[in-house]
């Protein structure tokens, strides 16, 4: 009997927690014991990750890599050996409620014109998470990098930005264009055909360039449902601040934009970079965000 689920998580160093994201799957309810399968891809551990999980766990299937091929790149190789109708990408820092798989599974078995389906996230504490946003076309990569977006005549006219900061938007059912990777689900043949992640992106804006192939593949819609919650608890395995994550978000756009629209691609190092400088002045004179400011800095002695 061939699964109908299909989870892959993959873990770097996160022994304890992808322990604890493995029992939640297996403790969702609504299915039966053989349909559901877990596949664990560990990206070059050096703790003792491979060796406990393999002692805990009977009924899942482990690759294990000689090296860390990323986000993307783990996630494309548990999707190749999966067998199940769906894919659910989960973090290895992320939990499901009992109830979280067969609502997002209930919403592609309904809805053959979703193409992928997110639940509503939250924090270790509860605190609502920022999951969502839409494609990062010029106008929204301008408004977010500028803080345009933070003005309130901008939010009357500007209701689909690129990063959606307001909560409420993540407390209803909404069609955004991308969702965090942290827990999405796709029908398996999908994914496939749109070719996975791009495997050059190796951490932070992989999703948002998968979904764009996805939708300009299958012309279809990506749903968000707050019906069900899942904790993820943010970048367990990185460890890294906001501004370094956001220098590499910021490369990865502009791989999107080398990549599909190049002849754009010179406004958007224009955008980004006057985005860069208007936070090295802003966090110069802030006490307390030195770090912040040497993380900006590094964004111009990055190799284009």
């Amino acid at each position: 009997m061939k699964p109908l689920v299909s989870v892959i998580i993959v873990s770097f160093n996160t022994r304890k927690l992808t322990i604890k994201s493995i029992k939640s799957v297996y403790a969702s309810s609504g299915f039966k014991k053989d349909e559901i399968e877990v596949i664990v891809v560990d990206n070059n551990s050096t703790d003792d990750t491979v060796e406990f999980i393999g002692k805990q766990f009977l009924n899942f299937r482990l690759i294990v890599n000689q090296d860390n091929r990323g986000f993307g790149g783990g996630n494309n190789q548990g999707a190749k050996v999966a067998k199940g109708k769906y894919l659910l990408l989960l973090n290895s820092d992320a939990f499901l409620e009992k109830d979280s798989l067969s609502v997002l599974v209930n919403v592609l078995e309904k809805h053959q014109d979703i193409v992928s389906v997110g639940p509503q996230l939250r924090y270790g504490d509860n605190r609502l998470q920022l999951s969502g946003g839409y494609l990062p076309t010029p106008w929204r990569v301008l408004a977010w990098m500028w803080w345009l977006d933070k003005l309130p005549i901008i939010k009357l006219f500007f209701s689909t930005p690129y990063h959606v900061f307001d909560l409420t938007w993540h407390q209803k059912s909404q069609y955004p264009e991308w969702l965090m990777g942290a827990c999405v689900l796709f029908r398996k043949d999908e994914f496939l055909v749109a070719g996975g992640f791009d495997d050059k992106i190796f951490m932070y804006a992989e999703e948002v360039e998968l979904y764009r192939r996805l939708q300009s593949t299958l012309g279809k819609k990506v749903y968000f449902t707050p019906k069900t919650q899942v904790i993820h608890l943010g970048r367990a395995s990185s460890n890294k601040a906001n501004a370094f994550v956001l220098i590499h978000e910021l490369k990865g756009i502009e791989y999107i934009y080398a990549k599909h629209y190049s002849h754009l691609l010179p406004f958007i190092r224009f955008i980004i970079s006057v985005g860069v400088m208007i936070r090295l002045i802003v966090f110069r004179v802030i006490p307390g965000r030195s770090d912040a400011y040497a993380e900006y800095k590094k964004y111009f002695s990055l190799a284009r």
